[in-house]
Order: C-alpha cells, then structure tokens, then sequence
C-alpha cells in the first residue's frame, strides 16, 4: 500500500501539541509496518518534523504557492492508494475524500467560538465540516473528542478511532543530550510552580496569576511562577502582576522543558479547553504532580493521578495549589498514580489503529462504503408567509402541493388577512398546517413557521411566488450526494402578475465577496439544513426587506457551505405593489446595516444603485435639477462610498507598510541598487517588523538578492538555521541586528546550511546579501532556493 501524508498545516510553535503526536504516531507507523511505502508531502517550513532514514520512506517539499494542485499531480503519478492528512483545513484537492484518513484534534471551534476571530472561525467550520461529512475515516485524541465529534451535526463518518500520543519525551530528548551554561543559571533557586502553555484566551493565564498572587500573599511568598511558550502579550499581561515572582521564559527547547517541569513543585494545567493535554503526560514520566482543569479531556487522561479543579473558581486554584505544596503524601501519592497512568497511552497502539483505519479506507474504496451513514428520505419544510395575497396565493399553494417529491412538511403563516385568503387556505382541509393571526411582520411570520418544522432542509416560499414542479426532487437529491452542502440555490425566472416569464434573475457562482456586492442568491429558489439554521438562529425580525439577505451571510459567516446550481427552482413574481419595489430607500437603509455588520464594508456596487434611485427614481424636485449636472452621478457614488468608509488609519503602520511594499518591489526589479542603497543608507532602508516579517521571499520556493526576517521572541537555546542551494558561485553576508555581519562562500548546486545564532531577548532582524543571482521565468532575481528553516513560518508571509 502507498500511502502519502500531507503535513502542510503544521509549524514550529503554534501546532507545537499536534507535532508531537504526528511525528510520534507515524514514526512509529513506520518503524511497524516496513510493508507499506509511504511519500510525506511537506514545505520548507516544516520538512524536518519527520525523521527520514528509512528507504521506504520519501520526503517531497512542494512550494507553498499551487501547493494543492501540485499535491494532486504528485498523489497521481505515484499512485498513491490512501492520504493520510495531519488537520482538516480548506483545499481545492481534487483526490477524493472518502480515501483520506485526517486527524481532527478537537472540535474547540465549536465548543468555544468567542477564542476566535470571525474568518478564521467561519474557515474551521467549512473545513471541519466538510471533513466530518466525507472522509474515510477520521482519528482523534480522546474518547471525550470521539463521543463529541459523533454528536456534531455534520458528522457522516463512521470511521472514527484513536490517535493518543503517549509521553513525548522518549521522542525529544537524546541521552547525551546536556543543558547548557546560560540554562542553568535561568532555573529559579526557590521552589516554583510551571505551566507551558502560549499565551492564548483558553490558556486561562489571567485566572491563574490571580490564583497565584492570593497564594503568593496568604500561603507561601518564596514560591515562583515559571511561565513557557509563545509570550506574545506577556509584556501588556506583565503589567497587571509587576510585584509577582513571575517570569515568563518564552519558547524554550524539550531538554531545558523537561528539566524545568522535573524540578517544579508541580504542573499547574489551568486551560478552559484542551484535546488532550499532552503536560501531564510528562510530567507524570518526570514524576512531577499535577494540578489541573476538570475537563472532561484532562480527566480522561490524568484518571486518579491528577488534582482537578474549576478552572473559572480561583479559590478553588488557591486551595489546590496551597494542598499540592504543602502535603507531602498527596504529592507522593499522584506521582506513583502517574507512573501506572502512563501504561494506558503508547504510540505503538495508536499507530495500529491508524494503520487499520488507512486499510479500511482501502477496503472501501471499490465498493460502497462503510464509513458513512446511509439516511432515510429527508422530509423538506416549506413555509410561506402570507398577507392579504388571495390573488396569488393558490398558485403558490399548488406550486408545493404538486411537487413531485412526496416528503414534504407545508406550513403557511397567514397574518390575519381580510381578502378571502383564509377561506383559500380553509378550503384546502387537512392537505397542509396553517394558521391566521396578526404578527410582527414578514420575519415572525417565517420564525412562527420554522418553529413548528420538524423538516431537515427548509425553505420558504412568499405567498406571490411558486416553486417549480421538480424543484423539492432535486435539491434532496443535490443533499444527498453532498453531504457537506448546508445550503443550495438554483436559479429563478421573473414573472408577472399574469404568470408570464419577463425574465431571468441574475444568479451567480457563490463566494462571500460576489454576496457581498449584490444579492446574487435568489429566496424562492433557496433551500438550507436544519443543521445550520440551529447554528445561525432566526431570522431578524427587526428587517422588512433585507431579512433573507441577511440570512444567507448569516448562513456563510457561521461557515455555511453555500453552494449554486444551475436548474431553475422557481419564479419570482414582480408587479408594483412588490414591496422592494415600492420601498427602495428602506431597502438601501437595511442593506448597508446587514453588509456593515457581516462583512465590514459595503461595495460600491450598491452606492451606484443607491443613487440611481434617488436621481431617476425618486420624484424629488431637487434631485431632478442636480442629475442635470454633468457627471454627478459618478461624482455623489464616489464621495458617498470614501464618506461612508472613512476610518482613521495608524500613520506610522502605513508608512511601514508603504516602505515594506517598496523594497519588495525593489528587490524584484533591480537587486544590485537594493543591495547599494542597503549597504550606504541601513538606517533609513525598510526594515521588516511585527506588520511585515519577512521581504525576499518568493512562494516557489526561492529566496531574492537581499533578505530581512523578523523574529520578534528569539527562543531561548533554539538553533535557528536556514538550508538550501545557491544557483552560481556566490558570498552571502548574514548580519544580525546588533550584531556584525558574517561571511560564506558558496558553490553552485550544493546544499548548504546557514546557522544563525540568535539569543533573547528580541526583536531581531536577519539580513542575507547574496553578492550574485540569475533571473527566473518570471523574470525576477532569485539567488538563493530554500529546502529547509525554522527561522521564519508561512504564518509570517
């Protein structure tokens, strides 16, 4: 069996946890089973997580730029049976997901959204999603993560089964390996507690320095606070604790970790969320106790061998702190807990189980597959908000009644009318539900609806439109082969009060920037899951025109997958007393607020129909003088759209900015007078910073004429190293901000590895002047090709 393995999500730092567990599980994976071939797809970034020293297994660096569309070439051409991938993210792949086996960690996303930012949030949930409801099989760390990976909505897979990592240690850490000098003397003399963990909201840093500065004031003023990880932030959070034994150490490499943890009086783990919680794994392999969160994850990894508390009570904190220290028996008795605690976790185990979950996808694969569930005919909720439209109204009724999917929940929301439509409606019997009673407006009447559904996809049909005969068919059918859809349009003709077609409305390819400029989905020809109007909630019933516009970017900000099809659902009616056709400025006044609030900005394409309104369409006598000026129709589109999107920019960042961009571009085009004016003028050339990190770098790969790297938090004792070829004989010069510079001579065509010593604290900038280059196909400068560094991530570009 050839299986490949894309390991592109993971970089040094922030995936640190999920490293350990990829690289732990398939170097065992390949140390156990020598009878499959394996292909590990990688980038420059991250090519040497994976010890290589095995025939039968190949490492290919792909650039970062097409990486996905080369990936798929690559997976082609060699035949690769089954793709093992390390996290679920967004991809144009073309190889199918039901011979994927993908490694979800968690499902944080979901459990607490308020840890992320609203793209990236909407980018896990497509994602993650889309995995959950296609993939062949899908491993994870927890049974905890399991039982809630099985309860998540989108979840098709069947296939799900453990990958735990068990003490990484043994991984990291060489028996001759020895701390140096400069660690040594960072070690506190006093007792002290420690927490690796970044600076992230889940971490829970502010709870525990509470904690700490109350045992710190009423238990025991000789005992520090060892912090670890990416100390972004720390300087800001420092602040607050000034007068605290506290000292955050920053990214420190395993061995100096691990001593660190051996020597503390113990782990405290206070974090909001974890998948797993691989610390106390090590700490119970360097027998050091632990305090911890009572999550369910950490209680099924510590059992019996761990202090839980709550970790949003600091008293509770302050107590466990204060018994871990002082009772000596309590200490002794978790350590030899811990010892036992750690024969129920080994990476031989969770190889095997990924091994068989890799065959199963093969087995799998020629016939129908196991690994996703096979689902009963959906029943499709349908409701139609009506008031005072008996004239149309049967139509619309027949429209659903008539279709020829059998499955279908009609629910119709009169609002009281007094023209005859409640005795159309009694007319009909028993065939669908109904009611008649004022409401709120358009938006309850739909809520009203909706909360009577008991139907796994939804629509609703205003009482002036109608659906086509074989529309409900095929959008069960478009569901059901994808799995991962939440919500589908198709396209829909214009009639007129005469049911005779005017028209076709103006539909198009879906992506939140084409939303975002026009209304490009049509209502009557729209369908959605369940599934996702529990995530997104009702509709705003504040909105009487824009509510279904609104929704649809509802639907996407809560990572939707909206996807348009090409048949012709249904037939929107237009006649004048259509009400976004009498109201147009009210229809504006709520567009701008729904695309303001989801999106941030609105396009200029909706200003050019705001102002067609007023000037033509509005029957204002001064507005018909001004449209007689020349090119002020243009003229109030532009200055309207700069007015409404002012906001006060840092001027100091865009300069940054706006020097950044220029050397880039100078690099490109004329690296021997980049190369001068760096040499003569350093103190006013851009330099790189927090905004911009890195200037040189080209996404296939290369590296230009002249390059500058910021690493803001150098790590302590890390060996930072850039690796590759040159293409002529060339010197290169590295200089460190600080610091002089070096020189090395290099030759054509023969790998070379640049160590740059780096010692904290930072900022640090890293300048390579490469005295030669060549030009590329695309007419650019290149000197240099990168195969390997850590001292920059694709995170930075």
């Amino acid at each position: 069996m050839h299986i490949g393995i894309d390991i592109r999500p993971l970089a040094p730092g922030p995936t640190g946890g999920i490293n350990l567990v990829i690289k732990g599980v398939l170097e065992t994976l390949f140390q156990h089973h020598p009878e499959h071939t394996y292909t590990v797809f990688t980038t420059v970034f991250n090519r040497s997580l994976l010890a290589n020293d095995v025939p039968y297994v190949k490492i290919k660096t792909l650039p970062i730029l097409r990486y996905y569309s080369i990936l798929d070439e690559c997976l082609e051409s060699a035949s690769v049976d089954v793709l093992f991938r390390c996290y679920p993210i967004l991809d144009d792949l073309r190889f199918p997901l039901s011979r994927q086996v993908i490694f979800v960690p968690d499902l944080q996303h979901e459990d607490h959204p308020d840890f992320f930012n609203p793209s990236i949030l909407r980018s896990r949930r497509l994602a993650f999603n889309r995995v959950l409801s296609l993939a062949g099989a899908v491993g994870t760390l927890t049974e905890t993560a399991r039982r809630r990976i099985e309860r998540h909505p989108w979840t098709r897979c069947r296939h799900l089964f453990l990958m735990a990592p068990a003490s990484p240690i043994p991984l990291l850490i060489h028996p001759d390996d020895r701390l140096l000098p400069e660690e040594m003397a960072l070690i506190p003399d006093q007792p002290f507690f420690i927490y690796p963990a970044n600076l992230w909201p889940h971490k829970n840093h502010r709870r525990l320095l509470e904690a700490f500065t109350r045992y710190h004031r009423e238990i025991d003023d000789r005992t520090m606070l060892v912090l670890t990880g990416d100390p972004s932030g720390w300087d800001a959070l420092r602040d607050h604790w000034k007068s605290l034994p506290v000292v955050h150490l920053g990214y420190v490499r395993p061995r100096f970790l691990y001593e660190l943890m051996r020597r503390a009086v113990a782990l405290v783990f206070f974090s909001l969320y974890e998948g797993f919680g691989i610390p106390l794994l090590e700490a119970f392999n360097l027998e050091t106790p632990v305090v911890c969160s009572d999550l369910p994850s950490l209680r099924e990894v510590g059992g019996d061998a761990v202090l839980t508390v709550d970790p949003l009570n600091v008293d509770a904190m302050v107590d466990a702190m204060k018994r871990i220290s002082v009772d000596k028996n309590l200490r002794a008795s978790l350590v030899e807990k811990g010892r036992r605690r750690l024969k129920h976790y080994s990476w031989e185990t969770s190889a095997e189980n990924l091994n068989q979950a890799l065959s199963s996808v093969i087995q799998n694969e020629n016939g129908p597959s196991s690994a996703v569930m096979v689902e009963s005919p959906p029943l499709v909720t349908i409701v139609t908000p009506s008031y005072n439209q008996a004239r149309f109204l049967k139509r619309t009724i027949e429209s659903v009644l008539h279709q020829t999917y059998p499955h279908i929940e009609y629910i119709v929301v009169d609002g009281g009318s007094r023209d005859g439509s409640v005795d159309i409606l009694r007319a009909y019997g028993n065939r669908f539900t109904w009611v008649s009673e004022p409401d709120r407006g358009q938006a309850h009447a739909i809520n009203k609806g909706f909360a009577r559904s008991r139907g796994e996809i939804r629509a609703y049909l205003n009482s002036d439109d109608v659906l086509m005969p074989d529309a409900v068919e095929k959008v069960v059918q478009y569901f059901t082969a994808h799995p991962d859809w939440d919500m589908v349009y198709g396209r829909a003709l214009y009639i007129d009060e005469a049911d005779r077609e005017i028209g076709m409305y103006r539909t198009d390819e879906y992506s939140f920037e084409r939303l975002m400029k026009d209304c490009c989905v049509c209502q009557p020809a729209t369908f959605w899951r369940t599934r996702i109007a529990e995530k997104v909630g009702k509709f705003n019933e504040s909105l009487h025109y824009a509510m279904d516009y609104d929704y649809w970017l509802r639907i996407d900000r809560a990572g939707g997958r909206i996807v348009h099809v090409h048949d012709i659902f249904a037939a929107s009616r237009l006649y004048p007393e259509t009400k976004t056709l009498s109201a147009r400025r009210a229809v504006y006044k709520e567009i701008f607020d729904v695309c303001l609030r989801h999106g941030g900005y609105v396009n200029r394409n909706y200003f050019w129909g705001y102002w067609y309104h007023r000037l033509w369409e509005d029957p204002n006598l001064w507005l018909r003088i001004i449209r007689r000026i020349p090119k002020i129709y243009p003229f109030l589109v532009t200055s309207h759209h700069l007015w409404f999107h002012h906001r006060w920019r840092t001027p100091g960042v865009l300069w940054h900015r706006k020097r950044a961009a220029f050397f880039q571009w100078l690099v490109s085009h004329s690296p021997r007078l980049s190369r001068r004016l760096y040499h003569r003028w350093i103190r006013f050339f851009p330099q790189v910073g927090p905004h911009r990190r890195v200037i040189g770098f080209y996404p296939e790969g290369y590296l230009a004429p002249v390059v500058q790297i910021y690493i803001d938090h150098p790590a302590s004792s890390r060996r930072y190293y850039l690796e590759g070829r040159a293409f002529l004989p060339m010197t290169v010069r590295v200089r460190i901000s600080g610091e002089g510079a070096k020189r090395y001579d290099l030759q054509p065509n023969s790998s070379m590895r640049f160590m740059v010593d780096l010692k904290p604290p930072g900022p640090r900038r890293v300048t390579f002047l490469f005295s030669r280059y060549v030009i590329d196909h695309r007419g650019r400068p290149v000197s240099f090709e990168l195969h390997d560094t850590n001292l920059f991530a694709e995170r930075d570009l």
